[in-house]
């Protein structure tokens, strides 16, 4: 036995050696060895309690993503991804230069090497570590049920504090909360992550600050509304001789919306009046006027929704002009002697010019106007004589008027004497 297993021993061995060397080959053509490289593998700090002293804090400022050369075979690189690599920067290891090397594993790949393994260096700046407080923007998004009006939202607590490095702090414009009142028709309580935003709107990486609250408990209230219409009412007196016509009133809108409790909205009446001084004005008077400022202050839950101003003008015009015939017999003469009498020396109705309000023109007649001239003291002359006129209210005389008439001395047998020729002004 031992005889056949040696014969031809030289030969054996090379045939062994030579199916080696062909298995050897038929693997490597069919899972080769090859090199690949991964971009971009984000690098963890760690033992940062090395340099934590003195409330300063490590802010990276180059080398926080690495590219990685890798070699093993296909098969293995072909199941190879991004999170599979454990990229650490150890700061027991910093240089005085604020360098850190990068080292990279592939724990659940000892078959695959790193070939650039501790090349790759990750610079630091230390900054202070301080702690501020921020309160909360309560950002509401969707559309609460039609006819219903979010109201301003409460966080509980109302700031949060947040702990990193003061150049990352410096940063931080607003805290916002973010709450879905999507279909909402009553008041809800929900809970919200905290996002913390710069000056320009950009977010800020949760991984560069630590806080004290993951979640933030926010209160939204959702009231009904009501439509109110408007109306608006001048108080004031106007110079004399000015008028405030309804018709010359605009404002807009015509109609608010406002929300508020059930009960207060029961209260509230479905018309809201909106005052307007005009003391002494005239002309066109503007006036921007706030609906919350002429709400009931008992009622504390109102909030106006839309169109929070009304825009008002009130336009004050002059009286119309109007001339009235005045027939002569609506000519008293008051006090007269009864030894005399008057004649006056007209032959048509004298023409009295007035100002009044336009709606009062078309109807103003001379029935409204007491004219009269007084003669105490009077003797036997012709004269010249202002018309005095008792007016209505808001009727204004606007031109004087002037009558001619004679005086006679009556004589019981015989004519009456006879006037000097001529008229005197009195």
């Amino acid at each position: 036995m031992i005889k056949k297993l040696t014969n031809n021993l030289g030969v054996k061995l090379l045939s062994l050696l030579i199916a080696i060397i062909f298995w050897i080959t038929i693997i490597n053509t069919q899972d080769p060895i090859e090199q690949r490289t991964y971009y971009g593998i984000p690098v963890t700090l760690i033992n940062q309690e090395a340099v934590t002293q003195k409330e300063k804090i490590p802010e990276v400022i180059s080398g926080d993503f690495v590219d990685v050369v890798v070699e093993g075979k296909r098969t293995e690189l072909d199941n190879l991804t991004k999170s599979d690599f454990v990229a650490t920067a150890d700061l027991t290891e910093i240089s005085f230069m604020d360098a850190v090397l990068v080292r990279v594993k592939l724990p659940n790949h000892p078959n695959v090497t790193v070939l650039n393994n501790g090349e790759n260096v990750l610079k630091l700046i230390f900054d202070d570590y301080v702690t501020r407080k921020f309160s909360f923007r309560i950002n509401t998004t969707g559309q609460a049920e039609q006819s219903c009006f979010v109201g301003d939202a409460i966080a509980s607590p109302n700031m949060i504090e947040l702990s990193g490095a003061k150049t990352v702090l410096d940063k931080v414009s607003e805290v916002v909360l973010d709450v879905d009142v999507n279909g909402r028709n009553a008041d809800f309580t929900t809970t919200a992550i905290p996002q913390v935003y710069g000056a320009n709107g950009e977010r800020i990486d949760a991984g560069k600050y630590a806080v004290n609250l993951e979640t933030v408990s926010v209160m939204v209230p959702v009231f009904p509304t009501k439509q109110v219409h408007l109306r608006v009412d001048t108080v004031g007196e106007l110079p004399e001789g000015y008028e405030l016509l309804p018709e010359r009133i605009a404002f807009q809108p015509e109609t608010v919306t406002i929300a508020g409790t059930k009960e207060d909205l029961r209260k509230l009446s479905s018309y809201l009046t909106l005052k307007v001084d005009v003391e002494g004005q005239t002309g066109t008077v503007e006036k921007n006027i706030y609906i919350a400022d002429v709400l009931d202050d008992s009622l504390t839950s109102l909030r106006v929704v839309n169109n929070q101003m009304v825009a008002v003008t009130v336009e004050i015009t002059p009286y119309v002009d109007k001339t009235i015939e005045l027939p002569l017999d609506k000519i008293e003469m008051n006090n007269l002697s009864e030894h005399l009498s008057a004649e006056l020396l007209h032959t048509s109705p004298l023409l009295v010019k007035v100002k009044c309000k336009a709606s009062r023109a078309q109807h103003l007649t001379a029935d409204a106007i007491k004219a009269y001239v007084n003669l105490q003291g009077f003797t036997a002359d012709t004269y010249r004589l202002e018309l005095q006129m008792e007016l209505p209210a808001n009727v204004l005389y606007t031109e004087k008027t002037y009558i001619e008439l004679v005086v006679r001395q009556k004589v019981m047998n015989g004519p009456e004497n006879t006037p000097p020729t001529g008229f005197f002004e009195n």
